[in-house]
């Protein structure tokens, strides 16, 4: 017997490309805008439209092509009791998307794939990625760091949709990148293992011992992902402002990604949920009041 496929409902996923795409074409005009305010920029607006749709349409190719090999390796070399996931598209947090090349559920954990079909010789250190041309080494985006960020958003997403699995699980979620033509990886205090076709992801996977998740579990979790789709953001919103004590709390991030937490109330009420942050590992940069609105206070904050 072989592993499983699950697949998401192909409508569904339509709206989410769709929302994909409508979020890309507003990150291209901010892109042009930039360019269209410097000198010559009516000449160089068209030639950059180009580029940067070529770069992204380019980018989007590389990393489909070679999946379909990962994916039978995992189907074929996996226990029955493995369900797997392809091209799983979610929406964690408001106009914030992941896709996910292959999510493996296993008994021995829960596993993110990014596939990669890059030509070539690659060397990562410490999760800045390059690629040799010619006589030098040129840097490439990196696929360990848009790893990590696809499981830190599923875990966001798994702690929203199934809170009482994700307490029980989130330890047991692992990051892999593979690379399916690559002639030559060296890869270096990396923080997940880097390794070439689908059949050294098998490897990986089966590293890992223990039952640590349960069928139940992973029937959960199945489920949750058939019914995912994109997030209705002022229902969003509405949950994840919260009273609390005598002051709101807005949780979000802003065009470039990173993380802010809004605090109407005082500034004295602003420094108590940063030591809240703190306390958990997280690193805050300077609390700082709003210059429209007096009583919002708000930081920003990472791992």
């Amino acid at each position: 017997m072989f592993a499983s496929f699950v697949e998401q409902d192909e409508e569904v996923k339509e709206i989410f490309y769709q929302k994909i795409k409508e979020k890309m074409e507003k990150e291209k005009q901010k892109h042009l805008d930039k360019i269209s305010e410097g000198f010559f920029g009516w000449l160089l607006e068209p030639i950059a439209d180009i580029a940067y749709t070529w770069r992204r349409d380019s980018e989007k190719k590389q990393g489909n092509s070679g999946e379909n090999s990962v994916s039978w390796a995992l189907h074929f070399w996996l226990p029955s009791d493995a369900v797997i996931v392809n091209d799983l598209v979610l929406e964690p947090m408001p106009d914030d998307y992941i896709q996910i090349d292959h999510l493996v559920l296993n008994y021995n954990g829960i596993f993110v794939l990014e596939t990669k079909s890059w030509d070539g010789a690659f060397l990562g250190s410490k999760n800045k990625w390059r690629m040799r041309q010619g006589n030098k080494w040129v840097e490439v985006k990196s696929p360990t760091k848009q790893n990590e960020r696809h499981v830190r958003l599923f875990k966001t997403w798994l702690e929203e949709n199934l809170p009482e699995i994700f307490e029980k699980v989130k330890e047991n979620i692992y990051p892999i990148v593979v690379f399916k033509r690559a002639k030559w990886i060296k890869a270096e205090n990396c923080n997940m293992p880097v390794v070439i076709g689908g059949m050294e992801a098998v490897g990986e996977i089966k590293k890992i011992k223990g039952d640590n998740i349960s069928k139940e579990q992973i029937n959960k979790i199945v489920e949750a992902i058939k019914k995912a789709k994109p997030l209705d953001h002022e229902e969003w919103n509405k949950k994840h402002s919260k009273e609390k004590n005598n002051y709101q709390l807005f949780q979000g991030k802003n065009s470039s990604g990173k993380m802010y937490i809004r605090i109407k109330g005082t500034k004295e009420d602003a420094e108590k949920v940063a030591d809240e942050y703190k306390n958990q590992n997280y690193t805050i940069i300077d609390i700082k009041q709003d210059k429209k609105e007096k009583d919002v206070w708000f930081f920003y904050y990472s791992k």
